[in-house]
């Protein structure tokens, strides 16, 4: 089901089918991009649950037993399945809706839901996930989202303290080691940024035209990426609870605890340059 937010400032369209932002406006400006090919991860944004990033191999073991993801192209698992399913809408008005859908799958043995909420304000947007578990053992969660911000030809991020980027072995996965990065990074033409930071803070991300103020709740890590599907006018930060791989790897993976519940999500503010 297709579903519009709106008010005097801001405009979101929303598809019930993977609990998916489309695209938002600001002012009749495009600041949330769309995707041009269909894929959810290339555009707009997509609830990453239960897990953000990739999986080595799609496999993992929790409590003694062996369990696969699907794999992409690469042989890999990435973004989980909740942007593929039907998400029920709860409840829903001029400036929210709320959505809930249950996470078990066969990779995914376990009984636990979550509730969305997508809301808009005069001056931005948040997205708010509660998890909980009513399996009667614990389960592992790395949830994420992936918007892409519209930044025209440039962009530039400002923290309020250095982060910790993650070192890779390989294209996608970390190394398990950190070194200290900048507070203040930039688009540069020589570099594609597919990085992941360890960082819990505020993120203030400038464009051509627009500041965005990106706030975090449980949030200890962000990806940056303004690769081949930025469509060089974009670039997606990427909320996420646990480092990449963190299934397989255990680094800073959520442990859910029977009946316990927990909420992760992110808000933006945008102001003109």
């Amino acid at each position: 089901m297709k579903i519009t937010l709106s008010n005097e400032s801001i405009r979101a369209d929303i598809d019930s089918n993977g609990c998916y932002i489309e695209g938002v406006e600001f002012r009749e400006n495009e600041i949330i991009k769309r995707t041009q090919d269909g894929h959810k991860t290339h555009g707009g944004c997509a609830p990453l649950f239960p897990y953000a990033n990739r999986i080595k191999g799609g496999k993992y073991e929790w409590l003694g037993k062996s369990y696969e993801f699907k794999k992409d192209l690469d042989g890999n698992s990435i973004h989980g399945f909740a942007k593929d399913r039907q998400w029920d809408i709860i409840d829903q008005s001029e400036n929210s809706v709320r959505m809930k859908m249950n996470l078990m799958d066969d990779s995914y043995p376990f009984d636990v839901d979550v509730t969305v909420v997508i809301e808009i304000s005069n001056d931005g947007f948040r997205e708010n996930a509660r998890f909980f578990n009513n399996h009667n053992t614990t389960v592992p969660l790395s949830p994420g989202f992936h918007p892409y911000f519209v930044t025209g030809s440039n962009w530039e991020i400002f923290l309020k303290s250095r982060p910790l980027k993650s070192l890779k072995i390989d294209q996608y996965f970390p190394s398990g080691n950190y070194s200290e990065f900048y507070r203040h990074f930039y688009k540069k033409e020589s570099h594609v940024y597919d990085d992941c930071f360890m960082y819990s803070g505020d993120i203030q991300l400038r464009g051509d035209y627009f500041i965005y103020d990106v706030k975090r709740t449980n949030s200890e890590f962000f990806m940056v990426y303004d690769g081949k599907f930025s469509d060089s006018i974009s670039v997606a930060i990427e909320p996420m609870a646990s480092e990449v791989n963190s299934f397989q790897t255990g680094n800073m993976l959520k442990i859910l605890k029977p009946g316990e519940e927990w909420e992760f999500g992110y808000s933006v503010s945008i102001s003109s340059l």
